[in-house]
């Protein structure tokens, strides 16, 4: 069984270091990685003519000037539109990247975590994906993430040497277990949770802040994966960082990657490892 607590803690830059830069764009991409940041984030979805871009939703409404479905518009098209200006005047002209414009910022020190959201167009994005990350030669530094969890069995059923991270929906509500979004299961239950992992052959449990304590780090652990979190607040919030780093857990996905990077090498130190925290 692998020690889940034997790696490298994961700073992940959420869509970039999304709470400075409007998100899933490269100047957001870039700040992230001077700050620190050891992996980014991004969420990737099919154009119309099959390219693989870099958004959010399913629509270009909110974080572009632009109206409709991502999956109906050209590259070309996509290209005109600005992605910045919501965000602030400043970032006028930031545009929608591909993911091969991502890999090209990310150096050879940085990780990415691909998030698939195009359920839609499930196979071909998942091997467009899967492809693109073998040309690369990113095998080791690129993951797949997804709630869907029929796309990370795609995945592995692809390129098992690539490592997926399955994003989990936990609630404490007691008796409460069903299925939303299509293929996302909702868990109560952390012993079924693992089981399910394990059959699917996912590599990293990720679960959402609020759920995590110490005792589901250590029952995650104690099966052989890594936590990664995932849900932090959108405002900076250095408490709950600090709680979640003495839970144990290995690494989270935040919108400020330079407040968990002073946090885990001030108050950590630069050699600590994950998994050592003292909450009880």
């Amino acid at each position: 069984m692998r020690n889940a607590t034997d790696q490298p803690f994961m700073n992940i830059a959420h869509r970039g270091a999304s709470g400075y830069r409007p998100e899933n764009t490269l100047s957001a991409f870039c700040l992230a990685i001077k700050m620190g940041a050891t992996h980014l984030e991004c969420d990737v979805r099919l154009t119309r003519d099959r390219e693989i871009v870099v958004i959010h939703d399913s629509t270009v409404d909110r974080t572009t000037n632009g109206t409709g479905a991502v999956s109906e518009i050209k590259l070309s098209e996509l290209k005109k539109l600005d992605a910045g200006s919501w965000f602030g005047e400043q970032f006028g002209g930031d545009q929608i990247p591909t993911l091969q414009e991502v890999f090209q910022v990310m150096g050879e020190e940085t990780g990415l975590v691909i998030e698939i959201k195009d359920g839609a167009n499930l196979s071909e994005i998942v091997e467009q994906t899967v492809a693109k990350v073998r040309q690369r030669r990113l095998i080791g530094q690129a993951g797949i993430s997804s709630f869907d969890w029929v796309v990370l069995e795609k995945v592995k059923e692809l390129a098992p040497e690539i490592e997926t991270s399955v994003l989990v929906v936990l609630t404490q509500e007691p008796g409460v277990e069903h299925r939303c979004h299509d293929r996302q299961p909702v868990y109560c239950r952390v012993d079924q949770l693992i089981k399910d992992v394990e059959r699917i052959g996912a590599d990293i449990i990720c679960p959402p802040a609020q759920v995590v304590t110490p005792t589901l780090v250590r029952e995650i652990h104690s099966a052989g994966f890594p936590v990664r979190v995932w849900g932090l607040p959108k405002e900076k919030d250095f408490e709950k960082v600090r709680y979640l780093i003495s839970c144990g857990v290995n690494g989270m996905t935040i919108n400020y990657p330079d407040i968990l990077r002073d946090i885990w090498h001030n108050e950590y130190g630069t050699n600590a490892s994950a998994g050592k925290g003292d909450g009880t």
